[in-house]
């Protein structure tokens, strides 16, 4: 791999060691992680070890594999809140809301709900506003949907569960269908879910192939439905940017 100038290599083929862990992956041996990445197996079991003592990795000590670590939970909280992603985030919802006329948010997931880390506020005098921080169940409305339909270790019962009961199983069976059609589709619409007044349409965030949250455009059903199809153009061009420049 060529080295960029200013370039630290043992902290870039730490990242890439800790960027190895993924959905498919949770857990790494030492031997499959220095073959994956053609980096020396002595030097990934030394910045294993490291990452360990610092609590961005774990061991496990019967099976000798790695997986990511308490450290790096509350690091990614602070990451969500951070000016810097807001500021990433929040140009390519000012030119959503220009393109649709209406307000639009990025949420990620937060357990079995979603929070919101951006927003911004429509153009129009009829508008739907979110707070930032605020978060939502994740089986309502098509921004949860986006989310939730793309994340394989959360599964419709957990979401209905999160509810406080057992759900019916009629009312899993109809979320497992919602998002199998949003994952064919590619995109969630909905009207009314969470708020009577609002309609949402909404794609994933997705980097590398796991998700990262979902960018929606939100407003009152009678503008929407108008002009449905070019806001899912949008959304989708919206979500395709915001994850090509969290990548870069």
């Amino acid at each position: 791999m060529a080295r960029t100038p200013g370039e630290l290599l043992t902290v870039s083929r730490a990242l890439r060691v800790l960027g190895a862990f993924t959905e498919a992956h949770p857990s790494r041996g030492v031997t499959e992680l220095a073959t994956e990445l053609g980096l020396d197996k002595s030097q990934v079991h030394r910045m294993l070890a490291t990452l360990t003592q610092h609590g961005y990795t774990v061991m496990d000590p019967e099976t000798r594999r790695y997986t990511l670590g308490p450290a790096l939970i509350p690091l990614g909280h602070r990451a969500e809140r951070s000016p810097g992603l807001r500021h990433r985030l929040e140009r390519h919802l000012e030119d959503l809301a220009a393109k649709t006329g209406e307000s639009s948010v990025v949420c990620v997931p937060d357990g079995y709900r979603y929070r919101t880390v951006a927003a911004c506020e429509g153009p129009g005098l009829v508008r739907y506003a979110t707070t930032v921080g605020r978060s939502y169940p994740g089986h309502l409305g098509a921004t949860g949907h986006a989310i939730f339909a793309f994340d394989p270790t959360v599964s419709p019962a957990d979401l209905l569960r999160a509810k406080g009961h057992e759900p019916r199983a009629e009312a899993v069976a109809a979320l497992r269908e919602r998002h199998e059609r949003v994952r064919e589709d590619g995109y969630a619409l909905s009207e009314g879910e969470y708020d009577e007044r609002v309609m949402a349409i909404s794609a994933p965030v997705l980097l590398d192939g796991s998700v990262f949250g979902s960018v929606s455009t939100l407003g009152p059903p009678e503008f929407m439905r108008r002009s449905a199809d070019a806001i899912v153009s949008a959304v989708l061009a919206a979500a395709a940017e915001i994850g090509t420049g969290l990548r870069a």
